[in-house]
């Protein structure tokens, strides 16, 4: 019974649960979208902070190397050294003052990695650090070339001015004497003129003794110094230290290493990590699934096709007849092509025979015929009868002559043919498509199995077992749009893939398709059958189009196919 009430209350639930739905998904939108935000926005700074790092590297090992050939070497004189000092000089200052302007004028952008004023800031840092080792050897290199000469001219100096201190004491002394052998008693009258004099000179003696004394004292100094100039060790070459630059790229490697720390803890990163480990590794499977068809193919085509093409034809039956006949003509020795096959086929019973027919082909039968199971259509080979589809059977026995329809209703593209093999003749078919079989009542079709191992067509075709039915026998066969059955006087070639048997007197061999292309893109199979002989093949108007037939078809299909090939079924 309807109600108002429950159908109000489905739709509200209907409702809520939608919504909760929409909700849902509009949540999981905005949380991906943040995520992935995050994530592009941490792999874009990774990735411009990767760039600054590598920059301010090259720019610290193109500094590295060309510095040294701007630095003077041990040997130069002290005069060019002593320019360079002041060069050196000028140049951190004048770099300095850039720097200090562009650290005063961005506040804020020269503390972050990511800005364009750092990328200017940080270059400037490493060239004057750089430039101030630079300075710092050649004021070492010029202290040791200039210090001992320097030294030594002090040295001389002051020997000199001692000297002369010497000799005006000398010559002082010789005048205090001169006045005192003069005026013996008055030089040492108090206020007199002699005295005055004496104590001038004596006053005079003071001055040049301190004096030099200073001299002696500066002298010992400078030879102390010169004695320590000589004990330093000589420099070697200028080896340019990078620590300094280093420390100024730390702070990218810093900004790197938290925002790795960030890209570790973001969902989508956890998801993104391992597919990009992978992803080389799937790029090349992708690549060899990809080629590995054209190559497989190339060489079946090239290399195998043409060795199986010159092998000598297989005869399994040369004593039996090729004659075969329809419900439309005979075919054998004659020249002409028949098309004998029917959307809906009647078949004509007696009572002496016996149908045996698929359930799902059977359209038609008269009321009155008996019919009943057979479950394999060869107990000798029940592999084979299950595999091809011929088991479960209806077995139709009329008491008098009836007709039965056979027809397809599961397969419009399917046509059917009655074949007879007369007493003397067989028949290599397959036994995927047959359909039915008509005997005579209480006699068994004889059906036999041919194996050929010795035989490197059939290594190289992977065909190793024929099926042959044997005459006196009627066979109702199935095609796709259609069966042919074609004499084989004049060698005739048939795609394999709508082969459907050949008389077994026939010389069978392969032949290789037309074109490469063809077969590499599926349109046709590597080899078309061949037959030469007195006898006749019968083929399907077209394989069908859900056939994957051969070693090298697509899918798993291809390879059922293929075993199936190899026990001709």
């Amino acid at each position: 019974m309807r109600s108002p009430f429950r159908s109000f209350a489905s739709f509200a639930v209907s409702a809520v649960l939608s919504l909760a739905v929409i909700i849902t998904i509009l949540l999981g939108y905005r949380f991906l979208s943040a995520e992935y935000a995050q994530y592009e926005t941490l792999e874009r700074e990774q990735s411009y902070l990767r760039k600054v790092k590598g920059e301010l590297e090259s720019f610290r090992d193109k500094l590295a190397k060309d510095l040294p050939s701007r630095i003077p070497q041990p040997g130069t004189p002290a005069n060019i050294l002593a320019d360079r000092i002041k060069a050196l000089e000028l140049e951190i200052s004048n770099k300095r003052v850039v720097r200090q302007k562009l650290w005063d004028d961005h506040p804020i952008e020269r503390m972050l990695p990511t800005s364009g004023t750092f990328r200017q800031i940080a270059p400037l840092d490493i060239e004057i650090a750089f430039l101030e080792k630079g300075l710092a050897y050649v004021r070492n290199l010029h202290t040791v070339t200039a210090g001992p000469a320097e030294a030594e001219r002090q040295i001389k100096w002051f020997q000199t001015g001692s000297t002369k201190l010497a000799e005006q004491i000398y010559q002082n002394k010789k005048a205090q004497w001169e006045l005192s052998k003069r005026k013996p008693l008055m030089w040492q009258v108090p206020y007199s003129g002699a005295y005055r004099q004496m104590k001038q000179l004596e006053n005079d003696e003071r001055l040049l003794q301190s004096s030099k004394a200073q001299h002696n004292a500066e002298i010992a100094r400078q030879q102390r110094i010169l004695e320590e100039l000589q004990k330093l060790p000589r420099p070697g070459p200028f080896v340019l230290n990078p620590g300094s630059a280093n420390r100024i790229i730390q702070s990218v490697n810093e900004r790197l290493s938290e925002s790795d720390k960030q890209l570790e803890g973001s969902n989508l990163h956890k998801f993104m990590r391992p597919v990009k480990e992978v992803l080389p590794t799937a790029l090349w499977i992708l690549l060899l699934a990809l080629l590995s068809p054209l190559l497989v193919k190339a060489i079946a085509y090239y290399l195998i096709a043409p060795v199986a093409m010159h092998r000598p034809p297989i005869r399994l039956l040369p004593d039996s007849s090729g004659q075969i006949s329809t419900s439309i003509a005979s075919v054998g020795s004659e020249s002409g092509q028949t098309t004998p096959s029917r959307v809906s086929l009647p078949i004509a019973l007696d009572e002496h025979s016996e149908l045996l027919i698929l359930p799902s082909y059977l359209q038609g039968m008269p009321l009155n015929a008996k019919s009943d199971i057979r479950w394999l259509l060869d107990w000798s080979m029940p592999l084979t009868s299950l595999v091809a589809g011929m088991y479960r059977l209806t077995r139709i026995h009329p008491n008098n002559e009836e007709s039965v329809t056979v027809s397809s209703s599961t397969n419009p593209l399917a046509e059917f043919s009655l074949l007879n093999v007369p007493e003397g003749s067989a028949l290599v078919l397959q036994p995927s498509c047959l359909v039915g079989i008509i005997q005579i009542r209480g006699e068994q079709l004889k059906i036999t199995r041919h194996w050929r191992f010795d035989s490197l067509g059939a290594w190289l075709t992977l065909q190793f077992r024929y099926i042959v039915f044997h005459g006196p026998a009627k066979l109702i066969v199935k095609g796709c749009r259609g069966v042919r059955v074609e004499p084989a006087i004049s060698r005739r070639t048939v795609n394999q893939a709508a082969t459907l048997g050949f008389s077994a007197n026939l010389d069978y061999s392969v032949a290789r398709t037309e074109t490469f292309w063809s077969y590499f893109f599926g349109e046709r199979e590597l080899f078309n059958d061949s037959w030469q002989g007195n006898g006749c093949c019968v083929h399907a108007e077209t394989p069908h189009p859900d056939d994957r037939s051969g070693l090298f078809g697509r899918g798993i299909q291809g390879i059922v196919d293929t075993i199936l090939k190899i026990f001709g079924i």
